[in-house]
């Protein structure tokens, strides 16, 4: 069911991170965990963006962004000043 699949993604949350890769061409993002479990998002779609990663809750001079972008690409952001 649609709970237990957000569950799985829950307790993950505490889990330490061993991995991240992206997969080519299409950028599929793979983060491998310390108990071996992979989480796994689909980094391609001809129109929209699939997923993003950061280290904030919105698009602020002071946050990093990596974003799967249509057609396969990847978009960065990255602070202002490293203050």
């Amino acid at each position: 069911s649609e709970e237990e699949e957000y569950k799985l993604v829950f307790e993950l949350r505490r889990e330490k991170v061993t991995a991240i890769r992206l997969g080519t061409p299409a950028p599929h993002l793979f983060i491998e965990f310390e108990s071996g479990k992979m989480l796994f998002a689909n980094g391609h779609h001809d129109k929209y963006e699939c997923w993003q990663a950061g280290d904030g809750p919105g698009y602020t001079s002071h946050e990093w962004l990596i974003v799967a972008t249509p057609g396969d690409g990847i978009s960065t952001w990255a602070p202002d000043s490293f203050n």
